[in-house]
């Protein structure tokens, strides 16, 4: 009875090893990637932050201009998808809508292209692989008109005389690539230069510093035109399954900048920037006065500015740096002895048509902190949805504003109370403008101080 038993058990144990073989083994032959995959980029240079929604269910998620979202997963089968964004009562505004069928090991890459008057979404599918110490490449643009480039590519450290030329691009083209020509040839991992020039034209017109290309897997660079304060360069996106896109500007791409003069009216401020070489700027910029901006080569700079014989309102030997397609603002105001100082911040890089990122700065020495609360036209001070508090001086922070009308209203505590120093009267933004608000002591109000809003 004994052995009886002791054999039945054998029976069942060797069978549960077998199928556990059999699972072990059925995993080992699924392929690596068994389910549907589905990302977004966002590359209509006139849109708002846009988000991607299965229809009756969840947000996938969200990009603003020149990212993506991150990888999903996605059960395959159809699925009806909605691209929207919000307006200033945070109510949807539909952007576009697609209808996909997504299979099992592909991704598909849906992209947002188009202007304020015509946004939609194209969709790109392709086989994902199982790659070794290579990876695929797939090249777009997103540049709108008819603008087409030569696109070339080279490994890090060779010239441009050493780089192979792609593909040609326009509007929208999607293809991928394969490696120096030859015939579904995957690329090695490691650093590649990237190449523009105009079609059939050997001067480049965008050189990307190298761009690192770490993991076995596919790659989709798009080109792109910048937006912002310094719109209609060139820029690279590099998009692979992560959650936001590597973006490359063209290493000899310009700066600019430009300066505000918060000095008493009458006070005109001399200001110059000097790099290396011949490489300087000199403006003079008037009191209360935002000039306009100037275009500089990338590099650091020595910011000297004040009036000419008077020692105190003036500074030297400031330092400011400029980046490849960056936009710096600089103000220039009086610390709490009145001796002349500077503070700088970049500017936005996003469009500025649906929402509006602002930058505040506190140019009052009185107060250790400043409150700003952004009031609609439907709301009072409590109700208000946006508001920048512990502002510090000489200090600037940066907010992102629907587009409405707005009345600003500027508060410091005191003694437990609140003190209204200023409001300003109903603020419509202008788009496609940046713009910086400041609070500044001011004679000529009646509390001592003013907001300022500037484009």
């Amino acid at each position: 009875m004994t052995k009886l038993f002791l054999k039945s058990l054998l029976c069942i144990t060797s069978s549960l090893f077998l199928l556990a073989c059999g699972s072990s083994k059925d995993k080992e032959d699924e392929p690596k990637y068994s389910s549907s995959y589905l990302q977004f980029y966002n590359g209509s240079a006139t849109s708002a932050l846009t988000y991607m929604r299965v229809v009756d269910g969840k947000t996938l998620g969200s990009a603003v201009y020149g990212d993506v979202t991150t990888l999903v997963t996605m059960e395959s089968g159809e699925h009806n998808l909605t691209f929207y964004r919000q307006d200033s009562d945070n109510k949807e505004v539909l952007v576009d809508e697609l209808k996909t069928t997504l299979n099992k090991g592909e991704k598909s890459l849906l992209v947002l292209s188009g202007s304020a008057t015509g946004q939609n979404i194209v969709e790109h599918k392709f086989k994902r692989e199982e790659l070794s110490s290579k990876f695929r490449l797939f090249i777009s643009s997103v540049i709108q008109g008819d603008s087409r480039f030569d696109f070339y590519m080279s490994e890090a450290g060779a010239t441009f005389s050493a780089a192979h030329k792609l593909t040609t691009l326009a509007y929208l083209d999607f293809s991928e690539a394969s490696y120096w020509g030859t015939t579904a040839e995957n690329f090695n991992l490691g650093e590649y230069v990237v190449y523009l020039t105009l079609p059939g034209k050997t001067e480049p017109v965008f050189q990307s510093a190298p761009i690192a290309f770490s993991f076995s897997t596919e790659y989709a660079l798009f080109v792109r035109s910048t937006a912002g304060a310094h719109g209609g360069n060139i820029e690279l996106d590099l998009v692979a399954n992560s959650s936001s896109a590597a973006t490359y500007p063209d290493i000899n791409e310009s700066a600019q900048y430009r300066v505000y003069n918060s000095m008493a009216s009458g006070t005109s401020l001399h200001v110059t920037l000097e790099g290396s070489g011949s490489n300087t700027s000199e403006i003079d910029v008037q009191a209360k006065t935002l000039s306009n901006y100037t275009d500089m080569s990338f590099g650091n700079y020595r910011l000297s500015a004040g009036v000419q014989g008077n020692e105190n309102l003036s500074i030297k030997n400031h330092f400011v740096s400029l980046n490849q397609g960056e936009s710096k603002a600089i103000v220039l105001y009086q610390k709490a002895d009145n001796s002349l100082s500077s503070m700088s911040f970049n500017e936005s890089i996003l469009p500025q048509n649906y929402q509006y990122q602002v930058d505040i700065v506190n140019l009052v020495a009185d107060f250790v902190s400043l409150e700003l609360y952004f009031v609609r036209p439907d709301e009072t001070l409590d109700t208000a949805k946006y508001h920048v508090s512990a502002l510090n001086f000489a200090k600037s922070k940066s907010i992102t504003l629907p587009d409405d009308r707005y009345e600003i209203l500027a508060l410091v505590t005191s003694n437990d109370n609140q003190l209204l120093i200023d409001r300003s009267e109903q603020v419509e933004f202008e788009q496609g403008k940046n713009h910086i608000i400041t609070v500044e002591k001011d004679t000529t109000s009646p509390t001592g101080y003013k907001i300022r809003v500037l484009n």
